[in-house]
């Protein structure tokens, strides 16, 4: 990905800030307003520099996003106190953080980023029933 450094060091800082605010927020929902700023950053950062491996970002954390948010104002399905796994809100933290990670030097690994988003959907997954089913038996690690 060749972003120029102006948006590049403008994602890492609002990544950082929002990723910390996250690792400093013990709820969920607290967690995923925190993670909502970063695709709104790809989001506004597409806007000033098109670039298919941010929209990529911007479609994969959107998503992952609206499907957890869903999930979370549901009622638990009647699996026990919760129908997602415990691990999640520090997974989602995690990988947030590694995203934020890749923006940090002058070049962006694409490899490495969709190793990353492919993280970010799995973790989301598993606020599906199919993903919690896979959760349960221990296919999906979260």
């Amino acid at each position: 990905m060749q972003l120029p450094k102006s948006i590049r060091q403008h994602l890492y800082g609002e990544f950082r800030y929002a990723v910390d605010k996250m690792a400093e927020t013990p709820d969920l929902v607290g967690k995923l307003y925190f993670f909502s700023a970063l695709f709104g950053e790809a989001n506004r950062a597409m806007n000033q520099h098109w670039d298919a491996e941010l929209g990529l970002i911007h479609f994969v954390l959107s998503k992952a996003h609206a499907d957890m948010l869903v999930r979370f104002s549901q009622p638990p399905l009647g699996l026990g106190p919760m129908a997602w796994p415990q691990e999640l809100p520090e997974a989602l933290t995690k990988a947030a953080r590694e995203l934020t990670e890749l923006f940090e030097g002058s070049e962006q690994d694409a490899a490495k980023i969709h190793q990353v988003l492919a993280r970010i959907a799995e973790i989301a997954y598993t606020v599906s029933g199919n993903g919690y089913y896979l959760y349960l038996k221990g296919a999906i690690k979260v």
